[in-house]
Order: structure tokens, then sequence, then C-alpha cells
């Protein structure tokens, strides 16, 4: 199931880093290419997203294999 939101619709309130949780959250240990290609999202954009979310505390993800999951 894609995701797609446009740049106006990121800036009307709904942002990456939000659409990147609620992704997680119902796709949880998902790889950055599946976060990315479901949510339309350059990979530039989708790995520093996902590092700001990490260094947050939001988001942690596993070595092998490498997969992000929403914290707690």
């Amino acid at each position: 199931m894609k995701i797609w939101f446009s740049r106006k619709e990121k800036n009307k309130g709904r942002n990456t880093k939000e659409a990147i949780l609620d992704y997680l959250k119902r796709h949880e240990n998902s790889s950055l290419g599946e976060i990315v290609m479901n949510l339309s999202l350059s990979y530039t954009e989708g790995l520093n997203n996902l590092l700001e979310l990490k260094n947050e505390g939001k988001v942690t993800n596993n070595i092998s294999p490498f997969k992000y999951r929403v914290t707690g």
C-alpha cells in the first residue's frame, strides 16, 4: 500500500517525519528502501529524516537485517 502526499500536504501539518512514524507503526521493521518507496520520498530525504528520528530516540534500527521500527 503506497501512501501519497503532495508537497502542499506536507506543508499543511503532514510532515515527512510524521508520515514515516505512521508508516512504521503499521509496518514494523521496514527497510529504508521500503519506506522511501511507499512514501514516495527521495532516498536522501528519507535517510535524513530517519537519522533525525533516530537521534530524537523515536525510532531504532537493527544492523542485520537493517530495518527501522518505532521505539517503545
